[in-house]
This record gives structure tokens, C-alpha cells and sequence, in this order.
């Protein structure tokens, strides 16, 4: 197919979404996926959504400038063909621009579980839309471009340039309620750009108020960063932390990974399926404080509930803390241990970090250390090529 003076090519090289080996090790399985997760924040980053609206009037500013560079029917028919051409180079090489956003297959885990939650099938189904109307619009080109050179009169090319044109916004009006898709995901998928350098994840989980966000302030290098969870009123906090030479998020997702799944909402349950796609350590911490919101055993009942949903399928790390061990009674702390070390003999053991759970406190600093060699050493059997082996 002939292409136009100055007309843009479709985007090639398209990321593709590569399909797991029944062999392939969890922690090769894993490395890939943290490289399509910046992939996928890059090439999101990297594409500016233009609106049907924004198209028709860049359209509309350079049509403007077009002139008449001689004169006869020659020239009207250059006049013609080049306003035709505008019209043509600014709807095709924007919505080209669109084109480059990533399918969902293309994305990682985590993006394409948020997007088929929340979105289902719009998201792809508008993509495609747009690549339709790309090979619509070049063939529209084609087309009229050779009308107007073959016309008889300055009035019949100028006839042939106003229906070409027309068709072509019209296909770029068509595309608004899409484009508009298009747009709302991309800006929702970025607002996790916090973790996206591919870096190990450790995500950290229990009741209300047992201390997760003190720990990941506690832990971090810098402030931790609130974002906001796509598609939801629901906040992340992630802070970096360091162990060794390795930096790693950690990440405290306040209300997803607080209660069973069967106490949480429509959005909740959404947000819970794509953060599964997360973590490489899940670090659960346990309230045994006099002011704890749950007993014991319903912190237990929650432990199972995400190693069995989370932990176990991805082969990712569980490490099990007791925090608040400055504000608990010694009783207490005994009591806890028994009821804890009777949940983790439930546990497959290639998936504990640690056997027993870690004393630690997030406000004093108490047990922090250890808790880091553990996570350190986690970190080499789950995500070794960061080690060198």
C-alpha cells in the first residue's frame, strides 16, 4: 500500500507478552515479570492520549496555514492535496501515538489485573478501535489523494478534498468516547509508578493499626510516598528500603490486606485479585497488644487466608512478625508465640522465611535488624539474579 508524503508508520516492535514454560523457574518467572512491570510504566509514560477533540483542532490551526503556492488548476490541485494532507499527518500520526499504548496481554500481572477488574474489556476493545481507524484512515488517503490529482476542475478537486477530509474526522470523532478509555487507564495505571524500577517487593500485611505503616517509615530511606490505587479511593504506601547492596519497596496497602476477602467490597475484591501479582515477600505482621482490633486467632485466620490467595501460587516469601513487643505484656508475647507457631506448622515450609515468627518493634527499632538478615536472605531464594546467582 502506498504510503503519504510525510505519513507516519505503525508502531512495530510491539512488546510482546511472553508465555511462561511449564519448566520455567518461579524466580525466572518472576525477574521477567518485573521487566514487563517497568516495560509497561515506561511505554504508558512514554504516550500522550490525544482526545478526538484535541485532533480536530491542531487540525483545524494548520489547515489554516495552508496556501496557495501558484496558480491555474495545477495549483489548486496542490492547494487541495496539501490542505488534504494535513488533515491526514495529524489525525494519523496522533492516534499513531495512541496505537503504542500496550494491550493488555502486553502489560505485566499487576497492570492486567487492574485493568480487566476494573475495566474488563473497554480497554482492549477501544485499542483496537483506534488501529482499526488508523488503516481506515490511510486508506482514505489513498484513495482521495489520487480523486484529486485526476480532477477536471479546481471545483471538482475541491469537492473531493472536503469529502476526503470529512470522512477522516469523522472516523477521529468516532473514536472520542474510546480515546477517552484510552486516557482514563493510562492515567490510573501511573499512579503506581512508585513501583515500577523492577526492584523486589516485600508487601506488608495485617489487621488494622497492628503497625504497618510505622514500619515502613521506619524501614525506608526516605518518606514514604501516599498514592493513590488505581481506579479506587484506596491509598499505597511505599517506602525503599536497603539491605546489603539491595534496595527493595515496601509496600503497605491500608484496607486490602487488613480482613478476609469475604468482608470486602466490590472495589476491594478488584484491587485484592491484582495485588496478588505483587509481592516477592509478603511480611505479615501480628497485633498481640492489649489494644489489638482482632484476636489473635482472626489474625491467624487472615495469615492463611493470604498465604493460600497470595502467597502460595507465586511462589513468593512469608515472613511472620509479632510487633509491639515494647507495649505487650511478657504473658501475652508467650501466648501469641504458641498460637502463631501453631498457624505456621500449616505453612508449607519453602515458603517461610523464617520458621518461627520475629519480636520486633516498629517504634523503638526493637528486633528490626534481624527481621532485615531474614528479609535479605529471603531475597536470595526468591529473587537471585539480584545476588548474581
Amino acid at each position: 500500500m502506498i504510503r503519504g508524503p510525510g505519513e507516519p508508520r505503525l508502531p512495530v516492535g510491539v512488546l510482546v507478552a511472553s508465555t511462561l514454560e511449564p519448566e520455567e523457574l518461579p524466580w525466572l518467572r518472576r525477574h521477567r515479570e518485573m521487566q514487563r512491570l517497568v516495560e509497561t510504566v515506561r511505554r504508558l509514560r512514554e504516550t500522550h492520549v490525544y482526545s478526538s477533540e484535541e485532533i480536530v483542532r491542531i487540525v483545524g490551526e494548520r489547515y489554516r496555514r495552508v496556501k496557495p503556492r501558484r496558480r491555474g488548476l495545477r495549483g489548486r490541485i496542490e492547494l487541495e492535496l496539501r490542505r488534504l494532507e494535513v488533515v491526514f499527518n495529524v489525525s494519523y500520526s496522533r492516534l499513531v501515538q495512541v496505537a503504542r499504548l500496550p494491550s493488555t496481554r502486553e502489560m505485566s500481572e499487576f497492570h492486567r489485573a487492574l485493568v480487566l477488574s476494573f475495566v474488563g474489556d473497554e480497554y482492549d476493545e477501544a485499542l483496537k478501535a483506534v488501529r482499526r481507524a488508523l488503516r481506515v484512515i490511510r486508506e482514505f488517503w489513498n484513495q482521495y489523494r489520487l480523486l484529486i490529482a485526476s480532477s477536471q476542475d479546481a471545483r471538482e478537486a475541491a469537492q473531493l478534498r472536503r469529502e476526503g477530509s470529512g470522512r477522516i474526522l469523522s472516523v477521529v470523532r468516532r473514536l472520542r468516547r474510546r480515546l477517552e478509555v484510552l486516557e482514563r487507564v493510562r492515567r490510573e495505571l501511573l499512579r503506581t509508578h512508585v513501583v515500577s524500577e523492577g526492584l523486589p517487593i516485600v508487601v506488608v500485611a495485617g489487621i488494622p493499626s497492628a503497625g504497618k505503616s510505622t514500619l515502613v517509615r521506619r524501614l525506608s530511606t526516605a518518606e514514604p510516598e501516599v498514592a493513590a490505587y488505581p481506579f479506587t479511593t484506596k491509598t499505597v504506601i511505599v517506602g525503599k528500603a536497603r539491605v546489603g547492596s539491595i534496595y527493595f519497596y515496601m509496600v503497605d496497602t491500608p484496607g486490602i490486606l487488613e480482613r478476609p476477602v469475604e468482608q470486602h467490597n466490590e472495589i476491594e475484591r478488584k484491587a485484592y485479585a491484582a495485588l496478588k501479582s505483587l509481592p516477592d515477600i509478603v511480611l505479615f505482621l501480628v497485633d498481640p497488644s492489649p489494644e489489638k482490633v482482632q484476636d489473635t486467632e482472626s489474625q491467624m485466620k487472615l495469615l492463611r487466608e493470604i498465604y493460600h490467595g497470595i502467597v502460595e501460587g507465586r511462589g513468593a516469601g512469608l515472613l511472620v512478625a509479632v510487633n509491639k513487643v515494647d507495649a505487650t505484656p511478657r504473658e501475652w508475647l508467650e501466648e501469641t508465640l504458641d498460637t502463631v507457631s501453631g498457624a505456621l506448622q500449616g505453612i508449607g515450609s519453602a515458603s517461610l522465611c523464617s520458621p518461627r515468627p520475629l519480636f520486633i518493634s516498629a517504634v523503638t527499632g526493637e528486633g528490626l535488624g534481624e527481621l532485615l538478615d531474614v528479609v535479605q536472605r529471603c531475597l536470595r531464594a526468591k529473587t537471585p539474579w539480584l545476588f548474581g546467582g
